[in-house]
């Protein structure tokens, strides 16, 4: 018995075995955050792109409601059959109501209360934006998010929680000042108390 506990004859492979799913782990860990970096740098890099396609107003290059920059960026970040492209074109009509709330003209979280309507939908918004690229001189927010497949889901889901990872990108930038400029003008807006919560504006 002696003579077998000391029989050390393939401990070297009993070894590696314990040290090689850690050692695994990282190395399949390292190849996908360096691939989650790539996708993210291009990412950037085709948001970019996009913006400058956009400022310019030029229809054949953006479409009417800037359908050709969405199928450029989704063409160019299909990293993967598996990846999902979402992207999101807001505007404003100055730099001032970038994601800032609509101003309330009254400290009452409920109705009745009055407030600055900037973006004529007679709601009170937390993001006053309107969907699109907007025209000449209009403040554009542009956001890429793109959901894939990650090459270890095994790994990446003991980290994560998940099998799939995504990067994204966000710029914000004025048009050019072509023609069609369209901004909004502001309206005061009440909500009342009643039933329903109706709202008058005016201005």
């Amino acid at each position: 018995m002696k003579k077998f506990m000391q029989n050390e004859d393939g401990i070297a492979a009993v070894e590696f075995a314990i040290l090689s799913i850690p050692l695994f782990i990282l190395i399949m860990g390292s190849l996908e955050m360096g691939l989650m970096m790539y996708h993210k740098a291009r990412t950037e890099g085709v948001l970019r792109e996009a913006a400058r396609m956009s400022v310019t107003g030029d229809i054949t290059r953006i479409g009417e409601n800037g359908e050709l920059i969405d199928e450029f960026v989704t063409k160019e970040l299909t990293f993967t059959e598996s990846a999902d492209v979402r992207i999101r074109k807001v505007f404003y009509d100055d730099f001032s109501q970038v994601r800032q709330p609509e101003k309330r003209l009254s400290n009452a979280a409920e109705a009745p209360y009055c407030f600055i309507d900037t973006n004529g939908n007679q709601e009170w918004d937390e993001d006053p934006t309107r969907i699109g690229v907007g025209s000449g001189d209009d403040i554009i927010d542009y956001r890429v998010e793109v959901e894939y497949n990650t090459l270890f889901p095994l790994v990446t889901n003991i980290i994560t929680q998940s099998n799939t990872m995504t990067v994204s990108a966000q710029t914000t930038l004025r048009n050019e000042p072509f023609t069609g400029n369209n901004d909004q003008q502001e309206q005061t807006c009440c909500v009342s108390a009643a039933a329903g919560n109706p709202v008058t504006c005016e201005g």
